[in-house]
């Protein structure tokens, strides 16, 4: 193999596809990323549970593939000018050039490179991009970490004729009601391939899956993850059937004195009165923050209750609208807040 490319070019997919790569250990084939020059110049890499290829134009001298470790090649582009460079494949060795600059590094066995799974016989998830973006950034945050459960570790995509997007970490739980069809399934998408899809969408791919994988592509791109395997809570029961009381809330307002009072502590108790909302740190008797501002509520008298502030904030960070909807019932059972067809159920604290 025998390439050119522009400095910025390659940088550019190496920055891309560096985060699938194997960090920990040179020896093995998944810290390559493989490079494959036909009719276009393909780079790939994946440690297994999660890889990314990208195609991009280069000057082809001689066709040929090769791996080469993704973080040292990255490494040293990152070092040379912005102009172009040479990569040219002898034996088993890389020669990296350009101009005075000489790198050589080795490759290994393209044939132990892993395969990347296709779409062929997958089904299609029919929803706008722009739509699978809003809801990615809804319920990323609320997908736990190191469950022991491990299928609480992804979010739940539940197919069917009009989808629901899921997440939870046993303290809260965020569903996006989406008009997504396709054939009914359900599959577990893991927290690390969604904040990974985030970076790497583009407005043109189509989605694909099955029970194994979650692909998606376009004409320049695929990106492919491997399913948790596992059984979601049953998440429908944990939806309140009805609500006492629902209450437009200003976000901008709401948001800033609920950090107002976050400064000093995350537990905070939350007092609504007729026509106005109290908010107050939890926190030992040294310390207090309190604030409150003048809103109109169906409250009658007082309704408190006391939430971890990090709940509310997630919420209200990722909704567009000025306002929103708190739905209460009793203080001390579970509370949501909605945004359209977006909502974050949340279990309150005891005090």
């Amino acid at each position: 193999m025998h390439i050119i490319i522009d400095k910025p070019v390659i940088e550019s997919i190496l920055n891309q596809i560096i985060p699938f790569t194997e960090k920990k250990d040179n020896t093995q084939i998944t810290s390559h990323i493989l490079i494959n020059a036909n009719d276009k110049l393909t780079l790939k890499a994946t440690d297994k549970e999660i890889g990314l290829k990208i195609k991009t134009n280069a000057n082809i001298i001689t066709p040929g593939t090769i791996t080469i470790n993704g973080k040292r090649f990255l490494d040293i582009i990152k070092t040379l000018q912005n102009k172009e460079i040479e990569i040219k494949a002898q034996n088993s060795q890389i020669i990296i050039t350009q101009e005075s600059s000489i790198y050589k590094l080795t490759s290994f066995n393209v044939d132990e490179f892993p395969e990347f799974p296709t779409t062929d016989y997958l089904e299609k998830l029919n929803i706008e991009i722009e739509e699978f973006n809003k809801i990615l950034k809804r319920i990323h945050p609320v997908i736990d970490n190191n469950n022991p459960k491990y299928e609480l570790n992804g979010a739940l995509f539940d197919l069917k004729e009009k989808s629901n997007f899921v997440s939870t970490d046993t303290r809260r739980l965020a569903i996006y009601y989406s008009n997504a069809t396709t054939k009914e399934s359900k599959i577990i998408v893991p927290k690390r391939s969604i904040a990974e899809i985030k970076r790497v969408i583009k407005d043109d791919m189509e989605i694909y899956y099955d029970e194994v994988y979650l692909i998606l592509k376009n004409q320049e791109s695929l990106f492919f993850t491997k399913l948790i395997n596992g059984k979601f809570p049953d998440y429908e029961r944990i939806i309140p059937k009805s609500l006492k009381y629902e209450i437009q809330l200003p976000k901008k307002e709401f948001l800033s004195h609920l950090k107002q009072v976050s400064i000093i502590s995350n537990e905070v108790k939350i007092t609504i009165k007729p026509n106005e909302i109290e908010l107050e740190s939890i926190s030992d008797e040294t310390l207090q923050a309190k604030t409150k501002f003048n809103i109109t509520t169906p409250i009658e008298d007082s309704f408190t209750f006391a939430v971890n502030s990090k709940y509310i904030n997630d919420f209200l960070n990722v909704i567009d609208n000025e306002n929103f909807t708190l739905g209460l019932n009793e203080p001390n059972i579970p509370f949501i807040l909605k945004d359209e067809n977006f909502i974050t159920i949340v279990m309150p604290l005891n005090i």
